[in-house]
């Protein structure tokens, strides 16, 4: 043997996990005895339950914004992530929409009558086996419901994801850390289940630093910069973005004099195939090196108090005009003066 040659370091060996949480495969029904098991859960868990009750995941075949955007678009595509527990080709049935995105859907394979858990200490007196994986703590337990493509993969020149909020999180300065530590923050002891994110005013406010400046007397320049948070801003649902606007007060009234929007934005592309599809023509989120805008002021603006603000906005339907698009829901991220 050569002594100088460089030691060939193991190969890791990846592990391949039979299950993951996520929507069930196409073959699978919705079967009632989930529901009841459900609600065996529930019972036991009192704490969890309090805090999922109020999450985005309970409500995510329930909630109006969704039942709107699905009626305009009903793909089984969406069932499979907002009513996990269905077949994407059938109808929703009352008890598969009471319980939402539940613990059976994250911690119980189907079929199964193990419960799954991150790595943590025994317990003894549980009525039912679990099953301790630190796996079950990592991105990978969130991605089969947080990363995927579009619909209709075969049908592209080049393969675009819908959602990348895993693929950001590994470029991110976060990228150390798992979802679970921002989205599952302890509480007593025990990992709370409200889910907070894009409708937690608190988590959004933390997530970016603002610094705002006015190089010239008639431009405003503003730039963020990612803080407490380990993806885009925003990240997730493609109808998501942020608002960032001047705003003129002067005697009472409000008047907005300059604003941009940051999202992905679309639109229709031909293939080499001859087919339409939806392509991504710009991404101007809040990434890893941050984002400026730069907005123009009116020439006579006039006396009064000029303030910036940043939103976060969800809008009804895609719009190749940002002013045109129906507004769903606003939160206010933070503003000052100029």
């Amino acid at each position: 043997l050569d002594p100088h040659r460089r030691p060939l370091r193991p190969r890791r060996r990846r592990l391949l996990h039979p299950w993951r949480p996520g929507p069930a495969r196409k073959t699978t029904h919705y079967d009632p005895a989930r529901l009841a098991l459900e609600l065996e859960c529930r019972s036991c868990h009192v704490t969890a339950n309090a805090s999922w009750q109020h999450s985005q995941h309970a409500s995510a075949w329930s909630s109006e914004a969704f039942q709107r955007a699905f009626a305009s678009e009903p793909q089984p595509f969406c069932q499979r992530c907002h009513a996990p527990e269905t077949n994407p080709t059938e109808a929703v049935p009352a008890g598969a929409s009471e319980l939402g995105i539940g613990c059976v859907t994250c911690h119980v394979p189907p079929g199964a009558t193990e419960v799954w858990a991150s790595e943590g200490p025994e317990s003894p007196t549980a009525p039912h086996a679990i099953v301790r994986a630190a796996w079950f703590d990592e991105p990978q337990a969130c991605e089969r419901c947080h990363e995927f493509e579009f619909p209709g993969a075969a049908l592209r020149d080049r393969p675009l994801l819908m959602q990348s909020t895993l693929t950001e999180h590994r470029a991110s300065a976060h990228a150390d850390q798992t979802c679970v530590d921002c989205h599952m923050p302890r509480e007593q002891g025990e990992r709370s289940h409200a889910f907070p994110g894009a409708y937690d005013p608190a988590m959004l406010q933390r997530a970016l630093a603002i610094a705002v400046t006015r190089p010239r007397p008639e431009l405003v320049r503003i730039e963020l910069t990612p803080r407490e948070v380990g993806h885009s801003v925003p990240t997730g649902d493609l109808l998501r973005r942020l608002e960032v606007a001047l705003v003129h007060e002067h005697e009472g009234r409000e008047t907005v004099v300059a604003r941009a929007w940051l999202g992905r934005q679309f639109e229709e592309r031909r293939q080499s195939n001859g087919v339409m599809v939806r392509v991504e023509r710009a991404d101007d989120r809040v990434g890893p090196s941050g984002q400026v805008v730069e907005l123009a002021l009116p020439p006579a603006l006039g006396p009064g108090r000029l303030r910036w603000r940043i939103r976060h906005e969800r809008v009804a339907t895609h719009s190749r005009s940002p002013r045109t698009a129906a507004i769903e829901g606003v939160l206010d991220i933070a503003s000052g003066d100029v």
